[in-house]
């Protein structure tokens, strides 16, 4: 009994100490893919679209290429919306943190009960618990936890463990292979989790004893390589016929992963130097030292899973290692990703390392209970203080990429990345130049253009704005390209030319708010209200939150600062148009127009503000009305002349 309460205190304590750890890391922003999974996405803002995600898989994406089919993701960043009622990032870091806790809990009754098949010992209690503990608070796994949308890794993870669970405890659903279902689940959060059947057979040779000779054994687990093969043919059948990878060739890819097998355990025993997007690149040739080193670790640990399957008593340790090498296997092998390595990627295959890790200690150290115990609490308190450190480095933007540049310096996307951060600060001399060094690295990436093109355009260079721009067009005929491209086009008095490329975002996308909210915007201060209220309709049907589509329909000018009354409307305008945001000016005077249709002022304002971002015809209409409600109106008599004769300097 006393055993047990300390066993228990002992768990509550390593629970405790997981939330302590992640607790600074509820406030971290949105990063990287997070941006086109969550933040523009929106699908995840109405409960109702919950269907879609299971039809479509551009639910997943606002970005084409990453649509990959992953509907229990999107899934449970809908409940998350829902929840919060916004894009609060708190909301989703909570999530990130009950899963981790599940997955620890699980992983201690999982390890407990392998560990009791295959070695019984009143020590196995406290080694699952530590491995579960070291596995769950480890320091790399901050990449996991703090980019949202790497929340497949944990859904996944989730379902991996509740299959074995129900093998270890449930005589029936091995028998029926009801285990099967939480995997067809599971596969809905991530494809990698068809690596199951190799689990299950290194689980039942090296667990449960049986043979790798004996046909039973092999029956027992083809159920689960069809399963795996089957799901997998339908995940590749529903991805979006847009979705790409991201990898280039095999071969090189394959050269390079033996030497990322290296990395990745030597960041589990040295989680130092953690990067967010590292600047490795694919080995060329086979003969490339880090190449050859890889290759030989890659032998040597599987020459010890060999010779520890062989030892009585170590086979636990043998699992874990060998669980660690398959889990690595679907993203470190030859299948190509975009980056070579990533951290995040080794979420499960700790797991194995994990408890083959503390298993060998234990049994270094099996005279030995308190320099075992002593050892296990300082990994945990070493590794927990680093992740609380880490988790510092993912507050923000600016934080994530100046630390990813630091360790990462010959990354294109890390200093574009790190460019846009102060860019978003109004920086705009300092995030060209990141963009410059960025661009020397990584040619040709099209958002890099847009910024280029955002940046160029507010260092008033024109020119460079714009064939940047249409370079970014050139390069990939997307939505930002068109919808950065039209923005750009309204600061520059190009209206008419920016609701082509803001219409094309649309088409392209309909479900993408940016373009559609800014095109109602120009059509609102045009006047048009039918096209206003048109796309206030589209809008409602993907998000019934939509604030703009609301108003819109509701007879206020949508996209305006709210305000109440001609007078406050009225001078609302005033310092938009001196601070130049000419559309939100021209907005701002057709709600004080809303109040009083008859007020020269606002007309006269409104047709200045018109004419800047190129509505001309419009401006006139709007300096006609002036003048017929007041003859008199100098500013309007002025501005109209200015206007028909084809516009001149400043005047008002």
């Amino acid at each position: 009994m006393r055993a047990s309460r300390q066993f228990l205190i002992a768990a509550a304590l390593a629970a405790a100490a997981i939330v302590f750890v992640y607790s600074n890391s509820l406030h971290n922003a949105f990063h990287f893919d997070d941006r086109h999974v969550i933040v523009n996405n929106v699908f995840i803002r109405s409960l109702r679209h919950i269907p879609l995600f299971f039809r479509d898989a551009h639910t997943f994406s606002t970005r084409a290429d990453h649509a990959t089919y992953r509907p229990l993701v999107t899934l449970t960043y809908a409940v998350d919306f829902a929840i919060s009622g916004s894009l609060n990032p708190v909301a989703f870091h909570v999530t990130q943190i009950v899963l981790l806790l599940v997955i620890w809990a699980m992983l201690v009754v999982f390890f407990l009960k392998a560990l009791d098949v295959a070695r019984p010992s009143p020590c196995n209690g406290w080694i699952a618990l530590a491995a579960a503990t070291i596995a769950s608070i480890h320091t790399v796994n901050t990449e996991t936890m703090n980019l949202i949308s790497a929340r497949s890794e944990e859904l996944s993870a989730i379902a991996t463990l509740a299959a074995f669970l129900l093998i270890q405890f449930s005589p029936r659903s091995r028998r029926w292979h009801l285990y099967l279902i939480p995997i067809a689940i599971g596969a809905l959060a991530k494809a990698q989790i068809v690596i199951f059947a190799p689990l299950l057979l290194v689980y039942l040779i090296l667990i449960e004893g049986r043979s790798v000779r004996k046909k039973g054994t092999w029956a027992a687990v083809v159920p689960s390589f069809l399963t795996g093969a089957a799901l997998l043919f339908v995940l590749n059948r529903m991805n979006a016929p847009e979705w790409i990878p991201g990898g280039n060739s095999k071969w090189h890819y394959f050269l390079t992963q033996g030497f990322g097998w290296m990395h990745y355990t030597r960041l589990f025993f040295l989680p130092i130097g953690l990067t967010a997007d590292t600047d490795w690149t694919a080995f060329e040739n086979w003969y490339d030292p880090r190449a050859l080193a890889g290759f030989a670790f890659v032998a040597l640990l599987l020459v010890l899973i060999r010779s520890l399957s062989r030892r009585e008593g170590m086979r636990p340790a043998a699992f874990g290692l060998s669980w660690y090498a398959i889990a690595l296997v679907p993203t470190s092998s030859i299948y190509p990703l975009a980056e070579v390595v990533n951290e995040h990627r080794v979420f499960l295959p700790y797991m194995g390392l994990a408890l083959a890790v503390v298993f060998m200690l234990d049994v270094i150290l099996a005279g030995h209970r308190r320099v075992f115990a002593c050892i296990v609490v300082a990994a945990i308190f070493a590794l927990g203080a680093g992740t609380m450190v880490r988790n510092r480095a993912w507050a923000t933007e600016e934080t994530l990429w100046k630390d990813t540049i630091q360790k990462s310096p010959a990354n294109g996307r890390a200093l574009f990345s790190y460019g846009l951060s102060q860019m978003m600060k109004g920086n705009y001399a300092v995030a060209k130049n990141y963009y410059e060094r960025a661009e020397k690295m990584n040619p040709g990436y099209p958002p890099l253009e847009i910024n280029l093109g955002i940046v160029e355009g507010a260092l008033s260079n024109d020119a460079a704005a714009e064939r940047h721009f249409k370079r970014a067009l050139a390069l990939n005929n997307d939505v930002d390209a068109h919808y950065y491209y039209g923005r750009w086009l309204i600061s520059a008095g190009r209206a008419p030319e920016a609701i082509f490329e803001l219409t094309a975002a649309s088409r392209i996308d309909p479900a993408r708010p940016e373009p559609r909210t800014l095109l109602m915007k120009v059509y609102a201060a045009a006047g048009n209200t039918s096209e206003v209220e048109r796309l206030a309709r589209v809008a409602l049907s993907y998000d019934p939150r939509d604030l703009n589509a609301v108003s819109a329909l509701a007879g206020v000018t949508p996209g305006i600062i709210p305000c109440r009354g001609y007078q406050e409307c009225f001078d609302q305008g005033l310092p938009q148009i001196g601070g130049k945001l000419f559309l939100d000016a021209a907005l701002s005077n057709r709600e004080a127009l809303r109040y009083d249709p008859n007020a020269a002022d606002a007309w006269t304002n409104l047709g200045w503000s018109l004419a800047q971002i190129g509505l001309d015809r419009e401006a006139e209409q709007a300096f006609v009305r002036a003048l017929a409600l007041r003859p008199g109106a100098e500013h309007a008599r002025d501005n109209l002349e200015w206007l028909r004769r084809g516009k001149g300097k400043d005047q008002r």
